[in-house]
């Protein structure tokens, strides 16, 4: 397996992704930063897991997935490959771009805490502590895992442009609306924003979680949802991993 993704992630090497990667956290730091000010810790995850990390991982998936579809994939097939691990190698390989943009979206979000509050005596509202703002990045990119096969797929059946264009509007909305809901679990897009309720106090609106804001509910800062969230992130993460590698091994073969 090791192989397969040292030469899947080659393909990438010289292409935009790795700026984009470094590029596209740093953009949302300082987008809360110039505008937002004293709400820049919560506006900087909000932004990022409401719209900008979905956006950007549609992105690589019609980068990682576009690769071979426009040789209609038949250079996989000719050659002597496992093709199931072909599409997992796609897999891990936007795993880790996204991680690296969650590990770089949280250095930018403390260091901008700090340099705010320090050297500019601004006064944060709703300001996370940096030990939760640490595992609400790890939440986010283990909660959206699923969008990786999802968006390959996609990409693979509809092209790259509807794709991108497929998923960011039906997210956005399920995210806003379906993680209010009791039965959030039940369809991937409303588990991360409703985890953030309970790390980091956010609403899916970006106003802070607490009585009195609109679409608040004190269930929503139930603790187990966290759990439930995360289990229930893993599983869909396998169930579109197994349907969308056998879709693609029927694809190929076909080419």
């Amino acid at each position: 397996m090791k192989q397969y993704f040292l030469a899947e992630k080659l393909k990438y090497r010289h292409t935009f992704l790795p700026f984009l990667v470094v590029a596209m956290p740093l953009m949302t730091c300082l987008l809360a930063a110039f505008l937002t000010g004293n709400y820049f810790a919560v506006d900087s995850f909000n932004w990022w897991y409401m719209m900008m990390f979905p956006g950007m991982t549609a992105i690589i998936c019609a980068v990682v997935g576009g690769k071979d579809k426009k040789q209609q994939n038949r250079t996989i097939f000719a050659l002597p490959v496992d093709i199931e691990k072909v599409w997992d190698a796609k897999i891990l390989t936007a795993a880790g771009m996204t991680a690296i943009a969650n590990g770089i979206l949280l250095a930018g979000a403390v260091a901008g805490n700090f340099c705010l509050t320090e050297m500019f005596s601004y006064t944060m509202v709703g300001m996370p502590a940096v030990r939760m703002q640490i595992v609400a990045a790890g939440v986010i990119w283990l909660t959206s895992l699923w969008q990786i096969p999802f968006c390959l797929w996609m990409s693979q059946k509809f092209g790259g442009f509807l794709m991108f264009l497929l998923h960011l509007a039906v997210y956005m909305v399920l995210a806003g609306s379906l993680s209010l809901d009791a039965a959030f679990f039940l369809l991937p897009q409303g588990i991360t924003a409703r985890l953030m309720c309970v790390l980091l106090e956010i609403l899916p609106n970006g106003l802070i979680a607490k009585e009195g804001q609109m679409t608040w509910k004190p269930e929503l800062m139930e603790p187990r949802a966290v759990l439930l969230g995360m289990a229930a992130s893993v599983l869909w993460l396998f169930l579109l991993r197994a349907g969308s590698r056998r879709w693609f091994k029927r694809q190929v073969e076909k080419a």
